[in-house]
């Protein structure tokens, strides 16, 4: 997983690659998933960084069967996942890498992934390489960028694969002197040998012959070993369990129990930076500052090390990335990063178009692009929890008045207000729970407030409803003796101090005290799973027969009969006010599923059931609409799916743009380039000028990315002459947004962000 340097010629199989680009997402569709968002998942194999001192790590959540590349500034969280956009080949990662041009290299169980600028990718496996697995163990970085993998597989023979930026060379025990089919680790050391950890020992190639060391004809202590390094001294080191091997190319040392400060240390994972060492076994770490070591109880089950260029310790593990940090350990998981489950509980967008997300384990999460706060007990202290009974979030939601308000489940029903919706101050929150509302306050399943100051919270198990008054800070206890005439099922507010509830077979209402029941059985309406009102007061009621729309007279129905509707289970009703459009989720459980939507005429809606389009699964529990018309769909146990027929807005917040531009130094590197790529005018109405200096005249291509990295355009040019070139393109059928334009000619390239007005 390491060093430097040049590439070894013997050629054994040449192959070169057509290269598949990615990622393959449609425009209008996205995903925000445990697994492409904050740390990634649970289950990390790799924690690395960059020469800009990110930390970048691999996670996965096994059970969904999708993870991502995750870059960590210190702040913010940006992923590149598998889901949907097929960044990656596989969720699991085994080595980060960087080449001499910044050029990320990314070893996963289903092969190799590389982007030079963070935007396109290219995917290298047994399909079109020679590689005979696709088990990439380890990646290792010539000093002039060539790249190095030991690949297998268990029970899988694997080998040593060598790419030099066009061809392959894949050297295997059946065409070379490879004594090892199954290896751990590769490294290059300053002498251009290629040393590889396999099962049979540790193996040195020196572009000519394998050297084979292993317990009985060398100081290697055993053939365990799962992780190489090379030191500044250029020492190969050797994580062997109860040994490090260190040697020399003459000698062997060994650091064991008789320097470690603890007795039966396991050393598992290792890495060296300058005279630092940092080793772990399954719970626990050493730490070397160069002159004392440090024992301490690891954060996690233990699968990766490393120190950063600021000296900091870190751990990769089962749950997540840990940094040591005076003498604790600051944990970043799943529950404390950003969204912590696929499944999830609600889904709101704020007035200031945040985005709010209730869930287990996480509890309630917020994220102002591109970063995110999670508020529950599993957060590691990074951010407030306001309540420690229950990992549960349950609801979000934004009263008339600006105040956020946001429930958990237990019984002692927390809900929490926060004034003016400004989550960032903290000391303002306001925590309610049965100590200070009512004995019988339990956790909040949905909560809505009326245009005169009065918050409702019901329990869909239980016909207890409560009522905050803010003008008077006081509250208000009903229920089916004192207005409920069934258990609730959801809330809607009306102007004019109206709250309704909807349940079976109709929906009681509110109305400035006093309480009315309107039974529906008579129209055909059994359970109603959720109200809505449109901007000209009209009534819309997601039922298990179908959408309905009351406009004060007639009552009217869309079902599967007469429309072409999702399904006739209606759980979610969502409202697009300014451009009057009806969105709403259908499923039922023998059924299929989906989103559909229209303009409240007509029976023809644009539906997209999870068996045929993007939506991620049939059960559509929850939406929302953001300021930009994205709207965002509640798919259970999938995360979120988000959809914009326009073209998704908005998400230029989220920068997968690589750190360095790719502009590095070595032979093959295209120097026409002079000066950055100037564009003009940015931000552009339809049409933009690209400026650049070149030395000599060359053709090149002009790539315009999407923000979600989908190619949108390429321009092949040809002649630019040297000096000063400007081309100019015609982007008046392009959307409002930002885009990132990169100017490619031989291996030399580089990228910038601009903007349609």
């Amino acid at each position: 997983m390491k060093y430097l340097l040049r590439s070894l010629f013997a050629v054994i199989i040449a192959f070169q690659t057509i290269q598949a680009q990615f990622p393959t997402s449609d425009p209008n569709w996205t995903y925000f998933r445990a697994d492409n968002t904050g740390v990634g998942g649970s289950q990390h194999y790799i924690v690395r960084g960059d020469r800009f001192n990110n930390i970048w790590m691999g996670g996965r959540v096994p059970s969904a069967g999708a993870g991502c590349v995750t870059r960590f500034d210190g702040t913010t969280f940006t992923n590149w996942g598998t889901y949907g956009d097929n960044y990656l080949p596989d969720e699991t990662i085994n080595d980060i890498d960087f080449d001499n041009n910044d050029r990320i290299w990314v070893g996963t169980n289903g092969g190799l992934a590389t982007s030079a600028d963070g935007l396109s990718w290219q995917h290298y496996t047994s399909a079109n390489t020679p590689l005979t697995t696709d088990g990439i163990r380890g990646l290792a970085i010539a000093a002039n960028n060539d790249l190095w993998v030991a690949t297998g597989d268990p029970g899988i023979e694997g080998g040593v694969g060598h790419f030099n930026g066009t061809d392959w060379t894949y050297y295997t025990q059946t065409n070379s002197g490879l004594q090892s089919g199954i290896l751990r680790d590769i490294a290059v050391d300053q002498d251009n040998n290629v040393w590889i950890m396999g099962l049979d020992g540790l193996i040195k190639y020196d572009g000519v012959n394998w050297t084979l060391y292993t317990p009985s004809n060398s100081g290697l202590s055993s053939v365990n070993a799962k992780e190489l390094m090379i030191d500044d001294a250029n020492r190969v080191w050797i994580c062997n369990g109860a040994n490090v091997d260190i040697f020399d190319g003459t000698n062997w040392t060994h650091l064991n129990n008789s320097t470690w400060p603890i007795s039966d240390f396991t050393a598992k994972r290792m890495y060296i930076r300058d005279d630092k060492t940092i080793l772990c076994d399954t719970y626990r770490v050493m730490m070397f500052d160069g002159t004392n070591w440090t024992a301490v109880v690891g954060p996690d089950f233990n699968l990766s090390c490393y120190i950063d260029a600021e000296d900091n310790y870190w751990i990769a593990g089962s749950s997540g990335v840990s940094r040591y940090d005076n003498g604790q350990w600051i944990n970043y998981t799943s529950h404390s990063t950003a969204l912590a489950e696929n499944s999830n509980e609600d889904v709101f967008i704020d007035s200031r178009n945040n985005k709010w997300f209730a869930n287990g384990n996480g509890g309630i999460q917020v994220m102002e692009c591109p970063n995110w706060e999670v508020y529950g007990p599993w957060n590691e202290g990074l951010f407030p929890s306001p309540q420690s009974q229950s990992t549960i979030g349950r609801y979000v939601t934004e009263t008339p008045d600006g105040d956020i308000w946001f429930s958990y489940d237990g019984s002692d029903g927390t809900a929490v207000q926060l004034p003016n919706g400004d989550y960032h101050d903290y000391a303002s929150w306001v925590i309610w729970n049965n100590t200070n509302t009512h004995p019988y306050f339990g956790g909040p399943d949905e909560i809505a407030g009326t245009d005169n100051g009065k918050v409702f919270f019901i329990r869909y198990s239980s016909h207890d409803t409560f009522v905050y008054d803010k003008n008077t800070n006081s509250w208000e206890y009903y229920n089916m003796n004192t207005g409920i005439s069934a258990y609730p099922k959801c809330l809607a507010a009306r102007a004019g101090g109206k709250m309704y509830l909807g349940h079976w077979y109709g929906y009681d209402v509110y109305d400035n005290g006093t309480w009315s029941t309107v039974d529906l059985t008579a129209v055909g309406v059994e359970y109603i799973y959720d109200i809505e009102f449109d901007a000209d007061d009209n009534m819309w009621l997601g039922t298990s027969e179908g959408l309905w729309k009351h406009d004060g007279t007639t009552w009217t129905n869309w079902n599967t009969s007469n429309s072409n509707i999702a399904e006739n289970h209606v759980w979610a009703v969502e409202i697009d006010k300014t451009n009057n459009i009806i969105y709403l989720g259908a499923f039922v459980n023998n059924g299929d599923g989906g989103l559909s939507y229209f303009d409240g005429t007509g029976n023809t809606f644009s539906t997209f059931l999870a068996s045929s389009s993007p939506v991620a699964h049939k059960q559509v529990e929850d939406l929302a609409l953001d300021t930009l018309g994205n709207i965002w769909i509640l798919t259970q146990s999938e995360g979120f799916t988000v959809h914009n027929p326009n073209g998704l807005l908005g998400f230029e917040c989220i920068d997968r743009t690589l750190q360095g531009g790719g502009l590095g130094t070595s032979d093959n590197d295209f120097t026409a380039l002079k000066n950055k790529i100037k564009v003009v005018p940015n931000p552009f109405n339809d049409s933009v000028s690209f400026e650049f200096d070149i030395n000599e005249s060359k053709n090149a291509t002009i790539t315009i990315y999407n923000i979600m990295g989908k190619v949108v355009k390429s321009v092949p040019i040809e002649n630019l002459q040297s000096g000063k070139n400007a081309i100019t393109l015609n982007l008046s059928n392009f959307s409002s947004g930002m885009y990132f334009c990169k100017i490619n000619a031989t291996q030399n390239f580089e990228t910038v962000k601009f903007t349609k007005n």
